[in-house]
């Protein structure tokens, strides 16, 4: 390769691999393990904190015969973690592409694993009134030889479809230890 071509190869690489390098900053990668087939619940759920973000929320926590009363205005990162169990029952993931039947019948959206499919969520319930969503019911069961854990967590909307409540209803036994009952309701704004 003579000096010439060498000095005009070397220009033209950079240049290619500086746009290259541009394009790609430019478009984020897609997430292969996210996919579009169930009801998107942590896309819904973000809209709807986002909306709700300083607005007032009264919870009341059962922990077997213990009760608590707390009053708290969440931010949005607040949020995240006081619905981080609706937040993860999302089943919008690759290896759950085939794993639920879907069905719709009467104002409700029905996913519900399959008999056989191994997945924590059992069935997301989405009852609707003509287009708007009134309620996400979402049931999980974890079960392996020392461990069994039982939720059903619900989200509540109103007319303008605003987030106003939502209770959470489960019960845990670890091998050799008494089971323990867990109950949150919680209002949101008034």
């Amino acid at each position: 390769m003579n000096c010439l071509s060498r000095s005009f190869l070397i220009p033209v690489l950079a240049a290619f691999l500086l746009f290259s390098c541009k394009e790609e900053a430019e478009t984020p990668f897609a997430n292969p393990t996210q996919i579009d087939r169930y009801f998107p619940v942590s896309d819904f759920l973000e809209q709807k904190i986002t909306e709700r973000a300083g607005v007032a929320v009264t919870k009341t926590i059962r922990f077997n015969d213990e009760v608590e009363e707390v009053s708290f205005q969440p931010d949005k990162e607040a949020w995240r973690k006081e619905l981080d169990f609706f937040f993860q029952a999302d089943i919008n993931k690759a290896a759950l592409a085939s794993a639920y039947d879907t069905s719709e019948e009467e104002g409700r959206l029905i996913h519900k694993l399959k008999p056989g499919e191994k997945g924590i969520v059992q069935q997301i319930l989405v009852q609707k009134k003509g287009n708007r969503i009134e309620e996400i019911r979402i049931e999980t069961t974890k079960n392996n030889l020392f461990y069994q854990s039982q939720v059903k967590g619900t989200i509540v909307l109103d007319d303008k479809e605003d987030l106003v409540g939502y209770r959470l209803r489960g019960s845990q036994k670890v091998w050799f230890m008494p089971p323990t009952a867990l109950e949150v309701e919680a209002k949101v704004g008034g």
